[in-house]
């Protein structure tokens, strides 16, 4: 895993993420992962992930249903994408913000069965959207990327040991 520096297809490398004002909070805490766009590596981005949340001190709740996040965005990147998906996370007091992004086509809408339920596939945004208070999800030319939001214990900032 590399980290990525700014790019024009990754907007939260920036200072200011889609509805902030101004530059992060001083407490802000920072990482991300880039790893090829594959399946089979959807597992270790997961366990990254919720190492860098234990590091955080996030209560079990708060990490379990991150680290579901993460799994369910990086399962579409790695589906959806063509070389690369990046795991961003920031921690924020009150908020931990979780943004996936691939560099490919936007995914296909799910796929219904005869019945009406969606099958294995389709799921992941909605249980995205279910864990989280706001969901930012844009399509570019050169991928997609998706902000999860996450309201946390405020107290997790103060708690950083990593």
């Amino acid at each position: 895993m590399t980290p990525l520096g700014p790019s024009p297809t990754a907007p939260w490398t920036d200072a200011v993420l889609p509805g902030q004002r101004g530059p992060a909070p001083p407490c802000s805490a920072r990482a991300q992962f880039t790893l090829p766009a594959q399946e089979a590596l959807v597992g270790r981005l997961r366990a990254v992930a919720a190492d860098q949340f234990t590091c955080w001190r996030l209560s079990g709740d708060e990490r379990d249903s991150a680290v579901l996040i993460v799994g369910e965005l990086a399962a579409n990147a790695a589906r959806h994408g063509c070389s690369e998906m990046t795991l961003c996370l920031l921690l924020d007091p009150g908020m931990l913000r979780i943004v996936v992004s691939d560099h490919g086509d936007p995914a296909p809408g799910p796929a219904r069965s005869a019945d009406g339920d969606p099958d294995e596939h389709g799921r992941g945004l909605d249980i995205v959207r279910a864990l989280s208070i706001r969901v930012d999800l844009r399509h570019h030319d050169g991928g997609t990327w998706v902000l999860a939001h996450i309201s946390i214990d405020s107290q997790s900032c103060s708690r950083i040991v990593c």
